[in-house]
């Protein structure tokens, strides 16, 4: 996989990541507290955080056990985490916000489960409105990892040149 490839995909399992947290949030709010059916959404949510991890951090964990030592993370990265971070709570308050008010009017109008409808839609709204910031990171990534492959391989040419 090339590396743009690999660093979109990483911006697209994130931002997947963060839609389907927010919707399962708000989808186990259709079924009683400590059931088992909440706990599995809550353990579904769970394991998508974990994925999403192990996918995030393979280019780190791959320098680990290469033996070198991993670059901290850049402050960019830093600023793109935490604008993300804004984002993904921001539609996590507005549903809060609207969840009481909206969940009898949808009942009414005879959706059964009304929290998996928002749910669905603040996380689809969630991921698509992530989707740019993290397209951004990748696209910069991918330039910075092109860039340093081209500044190795000229490196190595200078190195395999004779002395003279």
């Amino acid at each position: 996989m090339s590396p743009v490839t690999a660093h979109h995909a990483r911006a697209v399992v994130r931002c997947a990541t963060d839609g389907l947290l927010l919707g399962l949030a708000e989808a186990a709010l259709d079924h009683p507290a400590r059931s088992r059916d909440r706990r599995r959404l809550y353990l579904a949510a769970a394991a998508a955080v974990a994925a999403d991890s192990v996918v995030q951090e393979e280019p780190w964990l791959r320098q680990l056990l290469e033996g070198t030592q991993p670059d901290p993370p850049a402050t960019e990265d830093l600023h793109v985490l935490l604008r993300q971070g804004v984002v993904a709570c921001g539609w996590g308050l507005l549903v809060t916000v609207v969840d009481g008010p909206l969940a009898p009017v949808l009942r009414r109008h005879g959706v059964q489960r009304p929290h998996a409808l928002m749910g669905l839609v603040v996380g689809v709204a969630t991921a698509l409105s992530t989707l740019p910031g993290w397209w951004r990171q990748a696209d910069e990534r991918a330039a910075i990892d092109q860039a340093t492959a081209r500044l190795d391989e000229e490196l190595a040419e200078l190195l395999d040149q004779p002395a003279g």
